[in-house]
């Protein structure tokens, strides 16, 4: 006896909730933005997702020293705009016919949404991640997205410049000093004077100065964060290691050790700042050859800065045999959102931590 698409389809409404509500969850970044409530809809039309950002006072005050001083009037313009449009996923998850056919029964029901929109739905997250941190698809393996279906997403590498739709053309943080930072990030080009760059420490290798670059960059990044703080950070495998062996050679050898065995075996502490070990950045990757990355470095980011705007939340259609040309039964994936960063400054790069 086959599984008819009736049978399947009525497991599969049953765990579309939980597919859908982990999607995502499994990105630090993106989890640390849903835990913050940063993940919304968007609520004003339109093609692109604008947002205003101060680059200085709208006035100008003065001392009152006698009581007949002038009042500055002027009202000057200190406002820039961000620009970014919506980019927009979509695939089709097919189920051969023939599996249903030599398949019968509620566990091969659960086997095969397993083996098809769940392991599709775990591959997107995976694409994502890869994605946001290093502006790459997954070096490895048969994933659900390409690079190039995903470069209408911003990126947080610098060094990305490909990008495909408005606001997304270049990577959001550089690994280079402010005042050589000049790309075009959201459709705003970065200067100092806009306070639209982000910090930047380079080490001369870790045993030098590493430790200490790394606590000047989050220190940095706190001085420039009106809301939160840096709470998240990313880094190289090669790097973590190096940040795990100065943890543990600090005085209290005790007391650190005993936190890293609460924590998640992939992420550090340190000075506030969770950081989280990727394999995306990865030192030689290819899309790190020649670039900063390929010395080591990450991220410190402040997620209170960040916006993952969704306009089409996440969706799993039924499955339905609707492609003529192919003995398959379909469910259709549709996901729209834009990812962007409000403050620039208050977020920080680093590179060459792990010599």
């Amino acid at each position: 006896m086959a599984i008819s698409t009736e049978v399947l389809n009525t497991t599969y409404r049953r765990l579309k909730g939980p597919l859908l509500n982990t999607f995502m969850r499994r990105t630090p970044l993106l989890d640390a933005m849903i835990s913050g409530g940063r993940v919304r809809e968007k609520i004003d039309g339109g093609s692109t997702i604008e947002r205003a950002i101060m680059t200085g006072s709208p006035a100008t005050g003065r001392g009152i020293y006698n009581g007949t001083e002038l009042l500055n009037l002027t009202r000057n313009k200190r406002t820039e705009q961000l620009k970014v449009e919506p980019h927009r996923l979509a695939a089709a998850i097919a189920i051969p016919k023939r599996e249903l056919a030599q398949n019968d029964g509620s566990m091969a029901v659960m086997r095969l949404i397993e083996k098809y929109p769940e392991a599709f739905m775990k591959s997107t997250d995976r694409c994502l991640e890869s994605w946001f941190l290093s502006g790459a698809a997954p070096a490895t393996g048969n994933h659900a997205f390409s690079a190039t279906a995903l470069s209408g997403f911003n990126t947080l590498n610098g060094d990305f410049s490909t990008g495909t739709l408005t606001g997304a053309s270049d990577g959001l943080l550089d690994f280079a000093a402010e005042s050589a930072q000049g790309d075009t990030v959201m459709n705003l080009g970065k200067s100092q004077a806009r306070f639209w760059y982000n910090q930047y420490e380079q080490a001369s290798s870790w045993n030098s100065d590493g430790l200490e670059k790394l606590g000047k960059l989050i220190r940095r990044c706190g001085h420039f964060s009106q809301d939160g703080k840096p709470s998240l950070g990313f880094a190289d495998p090669d790097t973590m290691v190096n940040l795990e062996d100065a943890k543990r050679g600090h005085v209290r050898v005790d007391l650190v050790d005993k936190a890293q065995e609460k924590s998640d075996l992939h992420t550090i502490d340190h000075n506030g700042v969770t950081f989280h070990e990727s394999l995306d950045l990865e030192r030689s990757l290819s899309v790190f050859a020649s670039k900063e990355l390929a010395s080591g470095g990450g991220y410190v980011i402040n997620p209170e800065y960040f916006e993952f705007v969704v306009l089409a939340e996440a969706a799993l259609t039924d499955f339905e045999a609707k492609i003529a040309s192919q003995d398959v039964v379909v469910s259709n994936f549709e996901f729209h959102a834009a990812f962007l960063c409000t403050h620039l400054a208050a977020q920080g790069a680093f590179s060459r931590t792990a010599l």
